[in-house]
């Protein structure tokens, strides 16, 4: 329980940068904030017993799109703007 109560709090850094910068998300900040989404959900969901690390990649690369995706509902994609 502990582990994702860490996941739950470490993740999200997409959305989080979103919430906080609103619209003035810098493109390295939405870069490095996808980055340490991937690698902290990957890193929790290869702690579950029984993944491998194909499934806890899948896993990772799901939530980290899911992050993503409310992020830029948040305003975290401005930088995208052309």
């Amino acid at each position: 329980m502990k582990h994702a109560l860490l996941v739950l709090a470490l993740s999200g850094c997409v959305t989080t940068a979103g919430i906080v910068k609103k619209q003035d998300v810098s493109l390295p900040l939405l870069i490095g904030a996808t980055a340490a989404d991937l690698v902290v959900t990957s890193v929790a969901a290869s702690q579950i017993q029984g993944y491998s690390y194909g499934g806890a990649l899948a896993t990772g690369l799901a939530l980290t799109a899911v992050d993503v995706a409310v992020g830029c509902l948040t305003g975290a994609c401005t930088s995208l703007r052309l």
